[in-house]
């Protein structure tokens, strides 16, 4: 095995392993911090729950807490609590909120006027996994290139540079384009969900009715 193929591997392996650990940390989160968000939204809900008659800021600032961010509004928090899978439409509105905002009149989440055709997402979309493509090719460049073009196994130093550099304009633009698929399924699903305790007040309610003597 010649010097120019053992870097290959050795280059291969290693972004293997660091593209498995992004993705991991992407896609999970460890215990301690699903406890401490868990206390978190528990604490602000029922603390408003409880004293509808809170400052706005303490209510602000709960909500920013919910959401892990004071980069959104407080009103788009309460909205996105309110409708189902709370905690994935939140993430995915943070995620994305250069595209997407709260329409107030109309409460639900829409597209920015700039994304609301489907032909502007679609071709943002496009151009964003074509960059990826074309900077993962420069990434590999040097390693891609050693046997073609019957290069000096050195060459493939270069791939310590170009891996770095390339490699994370890659990441960014498939992050980019999926911010737009993130959008456009928080805007495709909206479906309302009944709190837990306004159902139980109300089978509460049906009960005493269903009791009630009759006149």
């Amino acid at each position: 095995m010649d010097f120019a193929t053992i870097v290959q591997l050795l280059t291969v392996i290693g972004v293997v392993a660091a593209a498995t650990k992004v993705v991991r940390e992407l896609s999970f989160m460890g215990k301690s911090r699903l406890a401490e968000e868990y206390r978190v939204a528990k604490e602000v809900l029922k603390d408003i729950q409880d004293n509808p008659d809170l400052h706005p800021l303490v209510v602000e600032r709960g909500y920013f807490a919910i959401a892990g961010t004071s980069a959104i509004n407080p009103a788009d928090v309460e909205y996105l609590i309110s409708i189902v899978n709370p905690a994935t439409s939140l993430k995915d509105y943070v995620r994305s909120r250069k595209y997407v905002e709260l329409d107030e009149r109309r409460r639900r989440i829409d597209f920015r006027p700039k994304y609301k055709r489907k032909f502007s997402r679609l071709w943002r979309k496009a151009w964003y996994l074509m960059m990826y493509i074309v900077w993962c090719v420069v990434a590999m460049g040097p390693l891609l290139l050693i046997q073609p073009m019957k290069l000096e196994p050195k060459f493939a130093f270069w791939a310590f540079i170009t891996l770095p550099g390339a490699g994370l304009l890659a990441i960014s633009a498939l992050i980019d384009c999926l911010k737009i698929s993130k959008s456009e399924t928080l805007v495709k699903c909206q479906e309302p969900h009944t709190p837990r305790i306004l159902a139980a007040h109300a089978a509460k309610g049906t009960a005493i009715a269903l009791n009630r003597p009759r006149a």
